[in-house]
């Protein structure tokens, strides 16, 4: 059965050197039912580092790797107003599959709030006009993200990365036309109140991911985390839903289509 691991980074310097995806991705991801991975940006600076990933990535597998292009919160020193710019022209003449990693992390300091809401807003306004999802990063931050997404009138839906907050917040995602992203994090015994989360999830809700090489699930602690460990995330949601591994994989990879494509 296949699988999409919907957020990971793989264009990043700690995979250039190692073996930890052979075959820079094809062999070892297809030979375990990986169908495609989403890359998103985190800055510009990297932009055409990811556009030449995804070129090499797609050289013998077809549409294997698709890339998202914005800028993400936790970096703001790096991002100047060009680079929104930028970033609209890129979507204009590379169309890429979605506006990400874009979003607002409120354990930030406090000082950075207003930049963080400003570039946000703004790439929201792009993915708007450009008819293209987003990918979000949500720390801290889920009501007041909804509130501008709300407020902006943005419908083209897209997930919620990392998503670990209420089942009300899960709900308020939903009606925006939003997925949620499940992944290593989900795998700890003390994840008890995201275990019922995940649970009472309708099944056309969330998608799989790992965010590599950061957030390593419990059974790789301490390693570079990979897409290959989403068959052992996806095995531990089907073991909270009590669900079938290909049901598991079946939905995830639905759901990720119906709202990226």
């Amino acid at each position: 059965m296949n699988w999409i691991d919907s957020h990971c980074h793989l264009d990043f310097e700690i995979f250039k050197d190692t073996d930890v995806v052979p075959g820079a991705l094809n062999t070892a991801l297809r030979g375990v039912g990986c169908e495609h991975v989403l890359i998103p940006a985190i800055s510009a600076q990297y932009f055409s580092r990811l556009q030449q990933f995804q070129s090499d990535g797609n050289l013998h597998h077809k549409d294997f790797v698709y890339i998202a292009l914005g800028l993400h919160p936790y970096f703001l020193e790096e991002h100047e107003d060009k680079h929104l710019t930028l970033l609209d022209s890129l979507l204009t003449h590379q169309r890429p599959l979605a506006v990400g990693e874009i979003g607002l992390d409120f354990m930030l300091d406090q000082s950075t709030h207003d930049r963080q809401l400003e570039l946000f807003e703004a790439q929201v306004v792009l993915a708007k006009k450009h008819k293209l999802a987003i990918v979000v990063h949500a720390r801290k931050s889920h009501d007041k993200i909804c509130s501008i997404l709300k407020r902006l009138k943005f419908s083209k839906g897209g997930i919620i990365h990392a998503f670990s907050g209420s089942f009300q917040q899960a709900q308020n995602y939903m009606q925006l036309g939003f997925v949620l992203g499940l992944g290593g994090a989900l795998t700890y015994e003390r994840a008890k109140a995201m275990h019922k989360m995940i649970k009472r999830l309708p099944r056309s809700t969330y998608v799989l991911e790992t965010d590599s090489p950061d957030m390593a699930p419990s059974f790789a602690k301490g390693e570079v985390n990979t897409p290959m460990n989403i068959p052992q995330i996806a095995h531990h949601i089907a073991v909270i839903r009590d669900e079938s591994l290909e049901k598991i994989f079946q939905d995830s990879s639905e759901n990720f289509k119906r709202v990226m494509f």
